[in-house]
């Protein structure tokens, strides 16, 4: 015996497919559509002041690098330790070069100055020589002489003294010259040293400023490093873009296929010999005839 079958059938609406064929033939131009890079700066280039400001480092730069400060410090380091120097003692000096150039003149000012009293007192004797009536004799010629004798012991006195002086003059010029000659060899090694030291700084300091000017340039470098970098980024973006462009469209013609749209059903059974039968006995289980009747 057969039994009965039943048959469904899904349909979209017309008015639904006709939508989507145009949102797909929509789509499917969009999608044809060639890959159009763009071709228009996209970096912008250093300005004049930039351009400006890295001239001028590399002059500084330049400038900075033509002295090499290791060389001195190297030379510095090579020196020996700096010695106290051999200084002559008063014996070995020369004391008349320490004598003053106008003593002879002032010795001899100062004779003259006792001649000329020695000349008035010679004058005097002889006016008393001829008051005496003895000018021209022996008497006249001891007066003189008696008249002279001070003046020629003032002389030897005054020239002698002014030659002692000049002579002490000399002699605590030479010792004051020879102990500051003593005091410079003492303190010359720590001066020296000092120098040193002092040229060393300058020479750390001048390797500073080397150092920093290099960094300078090592910026503006790193600048136009930078600038490179991305003006080489560029075309590689637009080549990641051309890359992409072919899966995008592909998402776009995606987009324009049907979705879950509204399906009407159709439902059709078909009887079968098994299903009247089948139907007879659960009448009969029921007590019901054919007809509706009861027995």
């Amino acid at each position: 015996m057969s039994k009965g079958k039943s048959t469904q059938t899904a349909e979209i609406p017309e008015y639904m497919q006709r939508q989507q064929q145009e949102v797909f033939q929509a789509a499917k131009g969009i999608a044809g559509q060639p890959f159009v890079p763009y071709t228009g700066p996209r970096v912008a280039g250093f300005n004049p002041d930039q351009l400006r400001q890295f001239q001028a480092t590399r002059g500084l730069f330049e400038t900075g690098m033509e002295y090499d400060p290791l060389t001195g410090i190297q030379e510095l380091a090579q020196r020996e330790a700096p010695q106290i120097g051999q200084v002559g003692s008063l014996l070995s000096a020369d004391i008349g070069a320490y004598q003053s150039p106008y003593t002879e003149q002032v010795i001899e000012q100062s004779m003259a100055d006792i001649q000329r009293q020695a000349d008035i007192a010679r004058g005097q004797a002889q006016s008393r020589a001829i008051g005496a009536g003895a000018f021209g004799g022996s008497r006249s010629a001891l007066l003189e002489t008696e008249s002279q004798r001070p003046y020629i012991e003032q002389q030897a006195r005054t020239a002698a003294g002014l030659r002692q002086a000049g002579f002490e003059q000399a002699q605590r010029a030479a010792e004051s010259d020879i102990a500051r000659q003593q005091q410079m060899a003492m303190f010359a090694p720590e001066l020296e040293l000092r120098a040193r030291q002092q040229k060393a700084g300058l020479l750390g300091g001048v390797g500073a400023e080397q150092a920093a000017r290099l960094g300078q340039l090592g910026q503006i470098g790193l600048q136009q490093q930078q600038l490179q970098q991305q003006a080489l980024g560029v075309p590689y973006q637009e080549f990641q873009r051309a890359l992409g462009y072919g899966p995008q469209q592909l998402g776009l013609l995606q987009s324009g296929l049907p979705g879950q749209a509204p399906i009407s059903t159709t439902t059709t059974t078909k009887t079968g010999l098994g299903d009247v039968l089948g139907a007879g006995l659960q009448f009969a289980s029921l007590g019901l005839l054919p007809g509706g009747f009861l027995r």
